[in-house]
């Protein structure tokens, strides 16, 4: 089945344009054309004027033999007469100055049995004759007018014709260019550039000028929506990297685990495990892994609920009351690290059970990877509240820093499982603070230490808190 092929922007519009074109030249004729039948219709009355009583012969002959003619009455007409044998003999001639000597060409054809006008030549063909005809007696009256009023006024109009045809031509062509400039053009430019984008090439952007016509502004758009969707595939390829980078790291963090697990059941099942305190050693390992593993899989439920649309039961917490708990938690865990309240006040609206992880997380992780020494500090923002967690630690390398809430990122490649983790407590803190529309930021430099700042957004209630 074969699609009907339809005429472009462009070629519609020239078409359009040349109708309009021969609309006006088909105007033009039928105006020339009634205006000349106007004009000979005015010569005919004229002729009838002029042709007055048939000339019969005994009037003709006194005519022939008298010298001198009556110019009392000035005529443009020209006054003959046929005989029987087809013979013209011309009575008068036109007496107005500058008349032609010019006379009608007849033929016997032209002479008919009823009164007709009919045009014919002149003898010296310099013009044409509007000529009536009338029989009479044994002959036929002849009066005839020079046509030439006629045809230089219709001449005359058709060259007002050709020139207002012209300049209309030239107008349309004019306005045919500026549409296609401002309209048409840019249009196939924007089809092209689709076309490109389709194909795959996304680097491809259309040129604005400063107006804003309406194809600037799709103009506009169209450029508007490459960048977007630039962005958004280059996005997505990054979000899809994240991806595989976080299946890779979650797979290799569950290989080791699984693979104790299985050695010792290896092992058992092979009857390798001889004595008590052997097996008793395997359990005490397996079970220990099998806890990893549930941490490990725990914390990845969490992220995934974060991604999600968490469930937050937001209320106003005092931060310094939060702050206290933790430091007074993390000291009796962590007993040989010193934990320190900085002081200060703010209040926030967030969930106190998610924050409380959050900044649980934050500290623990100051404890296990810092220094001997971890200061917890509340400061009273006039957008919000900051909560910072700063410890004297070895620090990490900025480019380390820069990625330390991602997940499975740990700022120190070379620390044990046993005590590092998976790298997953900074992402899930920065996915609870994210839940709250706050924000995280880690500064750190090798031998400076690691400060950790939580930023939350005011209260929409009041500023009175209730307990955590």
């Amino acid at each position: 089945m074969t699609s009907r092929r339809t005429l472009s922007l462009r070629d519609r519009l020239f078409a359009g344009l040349a109708v309009v074109g021969l609309v006006a030249v088909a105007v033009a004729v039928i105006v020339t054309l009634t205006t000349r039948s106007y004009l000979v219709s005015q010569l005919d009355g004229r002729l009838d004027s002029y042709a007055g009583p048939a000339i019969i012969e005994q009037q003709i002959r006194p005519l022939f033999e008298t010298e001198d003619s009556d110019d009392s009455r000035r005529s443009e007409a020209w006054r003959g007469w046929v005989d029987s044998d087809g013979m013209l003999h011309q009575v008068s001639s036109p007496t107005v100055e500058g008349a032609t000597d010019a006379t009608p060409v007849l033929t016997y054809d032209d002479l008919t049995d009823s009164s007709s006008y009919l045009t014919t030549a002149s003898s010296d063909g310099s013009g044409d004759f509007r000529v009536l005809v009338r029989p009479f007696g044994n002959g036929w009256d002849i009066t005839a007018l020079p046509m030439d009023d006629v045809d230089s006024a219709t001449a005359r109009l058709v060259l007002i014709e050709g020139i207002g045809i012209a300049l209309m031509g030239a107008g349309l062509a004019a306005a045919a260019w500026w549409v296609n400039r401002l309209g048409i053009a840019p249009m196939r430019r924007m089809v092209s550039a689709s076309a490109q984008v389709a194909e795959g090439d996304l680097d491809v952007r259309l040129d604005t000028g400063a107006g804003s016509t309406e194809t600037d502004e799709l103009a506009h758009s169209l450029n508007t929506m490459i960048g977007t969707l630039t962005a958004s595939l280059a996005e997505r390829e990054r979000s899809e990297a994240r991806l595989r980078e976080f299946v890779a790291d979650a797979s290799h963090e569950l290989r080791t685990p699984l693979t104790t697990v299985l050695g010792y059941a290896e092992l058992h099942r092979r009857g390798a495990l001889a004595g008590t305190d052997a097996q008793d050693d395997a359990w005490s390992r397996t079970e220990a892994e099998a806890a990893r593993m549930r941490r490990l899989v725990e914390d990845m439920l969490t992220l995934a609920k974060y991604d999600a649309e968490p469930d937050l039961e937001l209320r106003d917490v005092s931060l310094a009351t939060l702050a206290t708990e933790i430091v007074a938690n993390a000291t009796v865990a962590y007993p040989a690290t010193e934990f320190t309240f900085g002081g200060g006040d703010a209040v926030a609206h967030v969930d106190g059970d998610r924050m409380r992880q959050a900044l649980l997380n934050v500290v623990a992780n100051a404890a296990v990877h810092g220094g001997p020494h971890v200061t917890v500090t509340v400061v009273a923002a006039p957008d919000g509240a900051l909560l910072t967690v700063h410890d004297d630690g070895p620090g990490m390398a900025p480019e380390v820093a820069a990625r330390a809430t991602e997940r499975f990122v740990r700022g120190d490649t070379s620390r044990q499982r046993a005590t590092g983790g998976a790298g997953l407590g900074l992402a899930i803190t920065a996915a609870i603070v994210d839940a709250h529309h706050g924000s995280l930021d880690v500064a750190s430099a090798p031998g400076e230490g690691t400060t950790i700042t939580i930023a939350l957004p005011a209260p929409n209630s009041s500023p009175a808190a209730s307990a955590p």
